[in-house]
C-alpha cells in the first residue's frame, strides 16, 4: 500500500508539499522544510509516523487504537486529534499519575475524546514488553501504536520526505526513536541519493541509536548521527537554547526546545567551526510547537513540553 493513500479521501492535510523557508547563512544555501506548518494540529513528523499504523488498523479489524507517551508527549496529542478527525476511538496509556495537575497536553487529548489511563513509572517501562502490548490489544479490541509512533509502520509515511530533499547535499534533523530518519533514509537509498543524512539525538542515550542505526541503514548510505547536542538529558532546555529560540523567533521560525533547537543548535555549532560553503542543504523542522507552552516561552498558543515524569 503507498504512503498516501489516505489522501486527501480522508480530508487529512496535504503531506506532499510542505512550506519550505530559505534561511540567509554566509557560504551555504539553507532552507528549512517546515513540517510545523502543515497544519494547526496535525502537524509535524508525528503525523508523518501515524499513516502506516492508520493503515494497519484498518487491516487489524480492530476498533481502536492505544499508544503510550508522557504528560507532554507530541505523539498523543497528534495522534488524538488526528483520530478525532477520524471519529476513531483511542486509549492513552500516560505515564505520570491521575491525581497530579493535567497538563495542557493532556487537557487537549481529555477534551478531543481519548481515553487517559494513568501508569506508574514501573507499569510504563513494560511499554516495550510486546507480551502486555499484545495484553492490552486484546483487552481494548486496539492496534497498538508504539511510543513516539515507532515501528516498521512508523516508517510509511515518512517516505513522503524523500521527494521534497533528495536535491540537497546534507539533510538535517532531529532524532527520538529514530524512526523518521529510518524511513527517510529507505527511500532515499532506494532513489540512490547521493547526499548524507545527519541526525542530532535529542536523547542522552549511550550510544543505543548509532548501534542501532549501524545495523538498520541502506547499504552504502551516506549518514551521520551527532550525540552531543541533547543538553545532557531528553527535553532538557539551557539558557544558549532559549537565547537560540529567541532568535529563531525574530527570523519568524519558531522552534520548540526538545527535537528542532537541538538540531538548529548543533547545525550552527558545526557552520561555525568548518563552514559549509558551497553546500544545499535542507533542515527538517519536525513540528512539536505545542511543546513550547511547558517551558514559558511567550507567545506560542499551544500546549506541552518534554516529558517531566
Amino acid at each position: 500500500m503507498s504512503p498516501d493513500s489516505l489522501w486527501p479521501a480522508d480530508g487529512l492535510p496535504d503531506l506532499s508539499e510542505p512550506p519550505v523557508t530559505a534561511v540567509d547563512f554566509a557560504g551555504a544555501e539553507v532552507s528549512v522544510l517546515r513540517l510545523d506548518a502543515v497544519h494547526p494540529l496535525l502537524s509535524g513528523n508525528k503525523l508523518y509516523k501515524l499513516l502506516g499504523h492508520l493503515q494497519a488498523f484498518r487491516r487489524s479489524g480492530r476498533s481502536r487504537l492505544l499508544s503510550f507517551g508522557g504528560a507532554y508527549s507530541n505523539h498523543l496529542h497528534a495522534l488524538t486529534a488526528l483520530v478525532r478527525q477520524l471519529s476513531i476511538p483511542v486509549v492513552l496509556m500516560v505515564r505520570g499519575y491521575e491525581q497530579t495537575p493535567r497538563s495542557p497536553t493532556l487537557e487537549d487529548c481529555k477534551s478531543w475524546g481519548g481515553r487517559l489511563i494513568f501508569c506508574d513509572r514501573q507499569s510504563y517501562n513494560r511499554r516495550y514488553d510486546s507480551h502486555w502490548q499484545q495484553q492490552l490489544a486484546e483487552e481494548h479490541d486496539a492496534w497498538v501504536i508504539p511510543e513516539g509512533g515507532a515501528g516498521a509502520e512508523g516508517e510509511v509515511g515518512c517516505q513522503l520526505l524523500a521527494p521534497l530533499v533528495k536535491g540537497y547535499d546534507e539533510v538535517w534533523l532531529a532524532t527520538g526513536s529514530g524512526t523518521t530518519a529510518l524511513g527517510l533514509a529507505r527511500a532515499l537509498a532506494a532513489r540512490q541519493w547521493s547526499g548524507s543524512l545527519v541526525g542530532v539525538n535529542a536523547v542522552a542515550d549511550q550510544g543505543e541509536l548509532a548501534r542501532r542505526w549501524s545495523a538498520e541503514m541502506p547499504a552504502n548510505f551516506s549518514w551521520r548521527l551527532i550525540d552531543d547536542a541533547h543538553g545532557g538529558a531528553f527535553a532538557r532546555i539551557t539558557p544558549e537554547l532559549r537565547q537560540l529560540i529567541a532568535e529563531w523567533d525574530r527570523r519568524g521560525i519558531p522552534l520548540e526546545p526538545v527535537y528542532t533547537a537541538k538540531m538548529m543548535l548543533a547545525f550552527q555549532r558545526e557552520l561555525a567551526g568548518v563552514g559549509l560553503e558551497g553546500k544545499r542543504i535542507m533542515l527538517i523542522h519536525t513540528g512539536g510547537l505545542q511543546g513550547r507552552r511547558g517551558y514559558d516561552l511567550d507567545d506560542v498558543a499551544a500546549s506541552g513540553a518534554g516529558d517531566q515524569f
